[in-house]
């Protein structure tokens, strides 16, 4: 497939600024217009078959971008390249084992790109206050003639569940909203545990590491992309994505190359969880606010989490009370593209009505955010990223693209 990205951001495109931006309602404390709900809490967020036209279909180019990023944000998990469970489990501990997955990912991105893709990785955790100890970030940065990539791993539930998941979900976990000042400027508050993974500079690369490292994973994200664009210009657009864990630190990670002066930014999200307060949202969407496609597929729970019931840097798992530890309201930022069903239809494109809009204007309205747990939230078969590499590549196929 030949991917282009138009510099232009008056061009319709895939990061074009005729977004719907998800900002001005914080999700669990706004209700939403909603008939009686179809299946479980977990099954289905949002009306079942609202009008026609509540989705509207992507452009074709917008769809074969997505599929794109949809295919690196998987191949940021070994598991997807990786056949051994062993190898899966040891590329967190293991350097020798960890080149492994680097040549396959070289491979499988060959199409793409004749340069090999550059690694930043970061890997600490304590099994005893996993919340406020746990750092994990996995990336890689792959310079192509059309756009330089920086796909973000998200929580890895595989391999071994004391390194790799007891980090990353450890990580999730630590969502205490913490001011987010960056280059002289604030924005509000977010998510404490997404943040320090960029920006902690004393973190191992690999579990039980004695060498940690000296810059953050940020610093290190910003040499390898001024890399990438000595190798290929510094013209063409910085691309970055993520599903889950890694949509929320790709996220973060747009936000901050913005305030260092980095420009021709796109964002393409999958499954991204909540970051941050209405400050945030709003200082992101008035800067990447229109460069930002972020996917919700069916009734992925985890793009609405941490939420006012839901939010273990309050002590909150779905019993918030006027007696908990705190309160802390959600935004969502970035641009809303939905994957669902319409009249039995498959639908992927910007949303309207009741995709879009939570109010209570209506007598019989449902609270807008998902009842699930954090645990059933990231086994949720809406929310695996091969499910949303299905729908796209469905919705490819029915715009007429391959």
């Amino acid at each position: 497939m030949s991917v282009s990205f138009v510099k232009d951001k008056q061009t319709l495109h895939a990061f074009g600024p005729a977004a719907t931006l998800c900002v001005g309602r914080a999700l669990g404390t706004v209700e939403c217009d909603i008939e009686s709900p179809v299946g479980t809490p977990a099954e289905r967020a949002l009306l079942q078959s609202p009008p026609s036209d509540d989705i509207p279909m992507a452009p074709l180019d917008v769809l074969q971008q997505s599929l794109v990023a949809a295919n690196l944000s998987a191949w940021a998990y070994p598991g997807t390249l990786l056949t051994s469970s062993w190898d899966v489990e040891n590329t967190y501990t293991k350097p020798y084992v960890f080149q492994q997955y680097a040549t396959a990912l070289a491979a499988a991105t060959a199409s793409l790109s004749s340069h090999a893709p550059t690694f930043v990785q970061r890997l600490s955790r304590n099994l005893t206050h996993p919340e406020a100890s746990a750092r994990f970030l996995y990336a890689f940065v792959l310079p192509t003639n059309d756009a330089i990539y920086v796909a973000f791993r998200g929580t890895d539930l595989t391999g071994s569940i004391f390194v790799n998941a007891a980090t990353s979900t450890g990580e999730d976990f630590n969502s205490v909203q913490t001011p987010f000042s960056y280059s002289g400027a604030a924005a509000g508050n977010v998510h404490s545990g997404f943040l320090l993974s960029l920006t902690d500079a004393t973190v191992d690369s690999y579990d039980s590491d004695s060498y940690p490292n000296s810059i953050s994973a940020y610093a290190e994200l910003v040499a390898a992309i001024k890399a990438a664009q000595a190798a290929v210009g510094a013209s063409v657009p910085i691309v970055l994505t993520g599903h889950s864990l890694g949509a929320a630190q790709a996220t973060l990670a747009g936000f901050m190359l913005s305030r260092d002066g980095f420009s021709n930014l796109r964002l393409a999200t999958f499954g991204c969880p909540q970051i941050g307060d209405a400050d945030w949202a709003a200082a992101y969407n008035a800067t990447l606010g229109s460069s930002t496609m972020a996917w919700w597929n069916m009734a992925d729970p985890v793009v609405q989490l941490p939420n006012i019931d839901e939010d273990p840097g309050c002590d909150n798992f779905g019993s918030h009370s006027s007696s908990s530890s705190c309160v802390q309201a959600w935004f969502t930022a970035g641009s809303c593209y939905r994957i669902d069903t319409v009249n039995n239809n498959l639908r992927c494109g910007q949303p309207s009505g009741s995709f879009a809009v939570c109010d209570s204007s209506s007598g019989s309205t449902q609270s807008c955010y998902t009842d699930v747990d954090w645990k059933t939230a990231m086994t949720v078969e809406d929310h695996y990223i091969s499910n949303y590499l299905a729908h796209l590549q469905a919705c490819v196929t029915a715009a007429g693209g391959n």
